[in-house]
């Protein structure tokens, strides 16, 4: 049996052993999970999922690689991922690049060969906490003291929301939407652009007036990156 690289530690204790994949760092997030069976490409360049490591309960994950037309945005900013079984070999004849590939590009960590049930279970009994993913040497009582002394970053929106507007437009358009940007999918622009909407996106702290500037026929407020820190069921 190959020898475990890699952990991850939570903030109460629980502790995790793998094999990394994707980018070779440490990395403090908060720890949710995902109950999708396909869709992994979609979670990973999400942004609702900044700063946060998604554990998948469905057991395989990369089986069809990474494909160009598949993205949320075009720069990921998810926190790491957590999988049972890690397939480096994609079947999907769109596929351009691994997901090992395209974490390791984006600088974004991966832990394969968790017990994802025992730990989706703790995440369900015991809420979303702090997490760390970290060499399989570095102790627990090291562990704990980096996720005592480090705060998960609140510019979450900031950080995902665009710079500057941008403009995607459809043939034929019937309307003009102007899209507030807190994080949007871009599935979000091309479903409108598919309903006849000329869609212009425009950073997060855009002032009114600018909108209003624009005369659109219609105002989209986006979703965007959450935080679920110390949820619990409450039955």
């Amino acid at each position: 049996m190959k020898e475990f690289n890699k952990k991850i530690v939570l903030e109460d204790g629980e502790e995790y052993y793998g094999y990394g994949f994707g980018a070779d760092k440490e990395a403090i997030c908060e720890i949710v999970f995902n109950t999708s069976m396909v869709g992994y490409q979609e979670i990973v360049s999400d942004p609702s999922y900044t700063y946060q490591m998604v554990v998948m309960t469905y057991p395989l994950i990369g089986n069809y690689g990474i494909t160009d037309d598949d993205y949320e945005t075009k720069q990921p900013t998810i926190g790491g991922m957590i999988v049972r079984e890690y397939n480096d070999l994609p079947s999907n004849f769109r596929y351009t690049k691994t997901l090992s590939e395209y974490l390791e590009e984006n600088d974004i960590p991966g832990i394969a060969g968790i017990d994802t049930r025992k730990l989706t279970r703790s995440i369900r009994e015991k809420g979303s906490r702090k997490v760390i993913i970290t060499d399989c040497n570095t102790s627990k009582q090291t562990a704990l003291k980096k996720l005592k002394d480090n705060d998960i970053p609140k510019d979450a929106v900031e950080k995902v929301s665009c710079k500057k507007k941008w403009y995607s437009r459809t043939a034929n358009p019937k309307y003009n939407v102007v899209a507030v940007d807190c994080g949007i999918k871009l599935n979000i622009v091309r479903s409108l652009n598919q309903r006849g909407c000329n869609v212009t996106v425009v950073p997060y702290n855009t002032k009114a007036k600018e909108i209003m500037d624009l005369k659109p026929d219609g105002i989209f407020l986006s979703n965007g990156p959450r935080r679920s820190r110390r949820c619990k069921r409450s039955d």
